[in-house]
C-alpha cells in the first residue's frame, strides 16, 4: 500500500486497542484504518487481563477475531506482547513483583510498569504468557512482527530497588570480585572509611 507523497517502501501504523472498544466497531475502525493509508496496527500490550483474566486460564477468543478483523482490512499485525502491565490477579497472588523505589516504597497496580523486572515470579508469568501467545500466534500470517514490552524504562521503571534485586547485586559482586578485598581494592573504598567486611554491607 502507498500513501501520496510518500515513496513506496514508506508505511505507516497505529498503536490499536480493541479491548477498549465494542467489538461491532471493530469492522469500522479497521476499514478507516486502511482508508486513510495505514498498514500495520500494533495491539496487545497492555491486555494482559484480557488474555489472562485468571491464573492459567487464556482467553483467545476476543484476541482471534480482532486480528482476523484487521487482516481482513489487508493490515499487518504487530503482536505486542502484555508484560508491561501485569494484571491484579498476578500482583494479588505475588505482590513481591511490585516495584520498590529508591525510598524503599513498593508501587502498587493501577497503571503500568508496575513490576519489578529481576523478580523470578514475574519473569517466570511473563516467559508463560509469551510461551503462550507465541504457540498460538506464531505461524499465524497476519502477524507480520512482535513487540517485546512496551516503552522499556517508563515510569520510573529501569532500576529496581527491592530485596530480590538487592541479592542479586550482591551475587553477582561476588561474582565479579571474588573477595572484599578486591572489591574495596577496586572501588578505593578506604577513602572515608568505607571499606566493607561483609557483602551484606
Amino acid at each position: 500500500m502507498s500513501i501520496p507523497g510518500l515513496p513506496p517502501y514508506f508505511s505507516l501504523g497505529v498503536c490499536y486497542y480493541p479491548e477498549h472498544w465494542p467489538e461491532d466497531r471493530w469492522p469500522t475502525y479497521a476499514r478507516q484504518m486502511r482508508e486513510i493509508g495505514l498498514s500495520y496496527a500494533r495491539i496487545g500490550e497492555f491486555a494482559w487481563s484480557r488474555m489472562e483474566p485468571a491464573d492459567g486460564q487464556f482467553s483467545w477468543d476476543w484476541l482471534d477475531r480482532a486480528i482476523e478483523t484487521l487482516a481482513n482490512e489487508g493490515l499487518g499485525v504487530i503482536l505486542g506482547t502484555p508484560t508491561g502491565a501485569p494484571p491484579p490477579w498476578l500482583v494479588s497472588a505475588w505482590p513481591e513483583i511490585l516495584p520498590v523505589d529508591r525510598e524503599g516504597r513498593r508501587r502498587n497496580y493501577g497503571s503500568r510498569k508496575h513490576y519489578d523486572h529481576s523478580s523470578p515470579v514475574y519473569r517466570e508469568y511473563c516467559r508463560r504468557i509469551v510461551a503462550a501467545m507465541a504457540e498460538r500466534y506464531g505461524e499465524h500470517l497476519a502477524i507480520i512482527g512482535w513487540q517485546i514490552d512496551n516503552e522499556w524504562g517508563e515510569s520510573d521503571s529501569s532500576f529496581s530497588y527491592s530485596p530480590v534485586a538487592l541479592t542479586a547485586f550482591r551475587d553477582w559482586l561476588a561474582r565479579r570480585y571474588g573477595s572484599l578485598d578486591a572489591l574495596n581494592d577496586a572501588w578505593a573504598t578506604v577513602f572515608w572509611s568505607q571499606e566493607f567486611t561483609d557483602w551484606d554491607q
